[in-house]
């Protein structure tokens, strides 16, 4: 992307690098690779995901082939637990200690996809979807969910950001945002856990007719449009997403922890 002439190189590494500095990009260094992505997809009701991943960092695109919302929960499971094990968990009434949740993808409309990059460590871990379905069901108890085994380190290092959102304990700061593809790191900078979704509401729409909607069953035309995020991480954690904002639309940026919600419409 960046390959010119020894000379105007020089120039432009110099600029580039003080802009990245005014925007909080992180460079890599010459020698790193980037990371393979993993094609993760939802339909009804299930997960399409590979059964053994490289760990390290992981870079993941999400998609919703589905014909209604789902989201992509992700805990990390101790070692040996089963399919059974996680359905017998499902029908409990308390979230079993032998999963940990680190916070997957929040839900995405029919049609919608992101990417997002972070740390994992080995070991096993399992997707799950807990949306509403039919007679408000979760679809996890439908059967969408997904084991899966991270081994070893890809050795790759994480990738640049081209703007950093950040949650604190009383508010979510969304800085100057472009339209197109691009890299966004969402940090925890609070002392609590905190999440990030992103949405696009129509006109005149907001958080209560999204309510009313999901108990209608999804039934009639959709008020919002979920493009994902980040579900809760912890204080001090962070992670990569990747995004593409349409120019003139307007988002909204909401941590449910807090109830902090910060709308903005991208630049040219």
């Amino acid at each position: 992307m960046k390959k010119l002439l020894i000379g105007v190189a020089l120039v432009t590494a110099v600029g580039a690098a003080c802009s990245d500095a005014r925007q909080g990009r992180t460079q890599p260094q010459a020698n790193e690779r980037a990371a393979t992505t993993v094609q993760v997809t939802a339909t009804e009701y299930s997960f399409d995901v590979p059964s053994d991943l490289t760990g390290g960092v992981v870079e993941m695109r999400f998609t919703n082939n589905g014909a209604f919302p789902h989201e992509f929960a992700l805990s990390r499971i101790e070692e040996g637990k089963t399919e059974a094990d996680v359905q017998v968990a499902l029908e409990g009434q308390a979230p079993p200690k032998w999963a940990e949740d680190i916070g997957g993808v929040p839900t995405l409309s029919p049609g919608e996809s992101i990417t997002v990059t972070r740390t994992l460590e080995p070991g096993s871990y399992v997707l799950l979807c807990f949306l509403p379905g039919d007679h408000g069901m979760p679809h996890a108890l439908m059967g969408m969910y997904e084991l899966f085994t991270v081994t070893g380190d890809a050795g790759v290092a994480l990738p640049q950001s081209d703007a950093i959102i950040t949650a604190t304990d009383d508010s979510l700061q969304v800085p100057s945002l472009t339209t197109g593809e691009q890299t966004v790191k969402f940090e925890n900078g609070g002392t609590e856990p905190h999440e990030l979704a992103l949405a696009a509401f129509e006109s005149g729409k907001g958080i209560n007719g999204v309510d009313q909607w999901i108990e209608r069953g999804y039934q009639g035309e959709s008020p919002v449009t979920f493009l994902g995020g980040m579900q809760t991480i912890s204080a001090g954690e962070s992670v990569f997403l990747g995004i593409d904002l349409e120019p003139g639309v307007e988002y909204t940026a909401i941590d449910f922890t807090t109830g902090s919600q910060e709308v903005f419409t991208p630049g040219v």
